[in-house]
């Protein structure tokens, strides 16, 4: 029984030490998309091929992936969003995701590729993992304005 006891004993504290970095982690905050402001183009994909690109600003704030025009259009509120960087090639490739919900149920999944501050990608709202609209969208980096004095 004692060597029973002894045995869990060693098991249980091996496990809680070589998993300390599960429990421990921290979300990193985002250094590369963050209070960067994208303008776009948005049009809607499939359904309506005659869609008109509609203008759009995009904003990375607060570990928040934000469209201005889908809060207007579909009432997405912000939504974490993920990074990721491929350097392997001759120009650094950015890529995010992000996932949001709205009241209605439906789901909005964007995802993007940014390079030397040129976006392209896609944005597809679904509803019970039925997809109801899709986007494409591209556009640059929005240049800040000096402010007047």
């Amino acid at each position: 029984m004692k060597k029973n006891i002894l045995f869990f004993s060693i098991l249980t504290g091996i496990f809680f030490s070589a998993n300390t970095n599960l429990f421990a982690q921290k979300k990193e905050k985002d250094k590369i998309l963050a209070n960067k402001v994208y303008t776009i183009f948005i049009a809607e994909t499939g359904g309506r091929k005659n869609s008109k690109p509609e203008s759009d600003d995009i904003s990375f704030r607060g570990d928040k992936f934000n469209s201005k025009f889908m809060a207007s259009e579909y009432k997405f509120s912000s939504a974490a969003y993920t990074v990721s960087v491929d350097s392997s090639s001759e120009k650094k490739m950015i890529t995010f995701e992000s996932l949001s919900k709205n009241q209605n149920g439906e789901e909005i999944k964007w995802i993007a590729s940014i390079v030397d501050g040129a976006i392209e990608g896609t944005a597809v709202i679904s509803k019970n993992g039925k997809t109801k609209k899709e986007y494409s969208y591209s556009g640059n980096l929005k240049e800040k304005t000096e402010k007047k004095k």
